[in-house]
């Protein structure tokens, strides 16, 4: 098989050392030098100084929800809105923006108080860095907008949107004219619904009675003791003027601390012994009756509230002098309503 010369002359090896012809790759071992060019034609590429950047494409509607809602998700588990601007930030959310908002308030409507209060502060720190003001104009526009559907979910979907639109106006990302410029325009039940709960939470706030800041609670053990008791008190107090026991029920088991139901008890009593009515009296027996029978209020948190009462009872003696007749009579009857066991009667101090 060796290559001979057609002539019939030579030794049979490659022409050239296997350089030579057309299309071969040289002799082996053979270095090319590199290949000198002109800078100045218009044809030369630099390609050192080449950038090359990674293009994402925006999101459509059905991509926008399968990436968002894992991230929101995950968010109502550990809370840290830097982690969700990071990854919103790898994403192309493109005319998206404005849905943003809306697919989290929607998140968060069929959520927890606590949910709630984690997506305004979500909303909070995005705006200025992924979202626009005018983003969460447009996104509060389009729920107002999408009320009668989210209504079918959620009930209370009116006025939970309004207590978001009265959050994003006290924290700033939103216009306080944004409800005036709906004034004589609205049109939907629903809409016109949240709009005067946002103009009466913000009315409020201004005269004092109550931080916006503090619309949804404080979802859990978060908050300090200190803003607990205030927001059990409140309850209370709303109570003996409404008389609305589901309401109440509502109200507690929004703020997510089945640990400190105690308070509640303890504050309840408190509030009978106190009270120069016998309105007081029979609302609170009322409330505690429903709260044991629903089992929101446990066995072992309805004995550590009247153990604190017992405890003090001598200090709460001194400003209230009738208190211990108050105390057995009103610790009698919650016993006859089942409220209480027979142990925790037995235990009553008498004068």
């Amino acid at each position: 098989m060796d290559r001979k010369s057609r002539s019939g002359k030579g030794r049979g090896l490659p022409k050239k050392g296997g350089a030579g012809g057309k299309g071969v790759w040289g002799t082996p071992g053979q270095v090319y030098d590199v290949e000198e060019v002109d800078v100045k034609d218009p044809n030369y590429d630099d390609q050192e100084n080449c950038v090359y950047e990674t293009t994402v494409l925006p999101l459509d509607e059905n991509g926008f929800e399968k990436s968002v809602t894992p991230i929101m998700q995950e968010y109502f588990e550990h809370g840290d809105t830097n982690e969700v601007a990071e990854l919103l930030k790898d994403l192309n959310l493109g005319e998206m923006k404005s849905g943003l908002p809306v697919l989290a308030v929607s998140l968060a409507l069929e959520g927890k108080a606590s949910h709630r209060e984690m997506t305004s502060k979500l909303l909070h720190d995005l705006c200025g860095t992924v979202l626009s003001a005018e983003d969460l104009a447009a996104s509060f526009d389009k729920l107002l907008q999408e009320l009668p559907e989210l209504v079918l979910d959620t009930p209370r979907a009116p006025q939970l949107v309004g207590q978001f639109i009265a959050r994003a106006v006290g924290d700033g990302i939103l216009k306080r004219n944004y409800m005036e410029s709906y004034k004589g325009t609205v049109d939907c039940e629903h809409a016109r619904s949240a709009l005067n709960r946002a103009t009466i939470l913000l009315t409020m706030s201004r005269g004092g009675r109550r931080r916006i800041d503090s619309v949804w609670g404080t979802g859990g053990g978060q908050q300090p003791v200190k803003n607990l008791v205030k927001e059990i008190d409140m309850l209370l107090k709303e109570f003996v003027l409404s008389g609305d026991v589901s309401e109440a029920e509502r109200c507690l088991q929004e703020l997510e601390v089945p640990h400190f139901h105690h308070e509640l008890v303890y504050e309840a009593v408190l509030m009978v012994l106190e009270a120069s009515g016998d309105n007081t009296y029979k609302v609170m027996l009322q409330l505690l009756e429903s709260l044991w029978k629903s089992g929101i209020i446990t066995l072992d948190q309805m004995k550590r509230g009247y153990d604190r009462i017992y405890h003090e009872i001598p200090d709460i003696n001194l400003d209230v002098p009738h208190a211990y007749s108050v105390l057995e009579r009103f610790v009698e009857d919650c016993f006859k309503a089942g409220i209480i066991s027979k142990q925790i009667r037995d235990q009553c101090p008498s004068r």
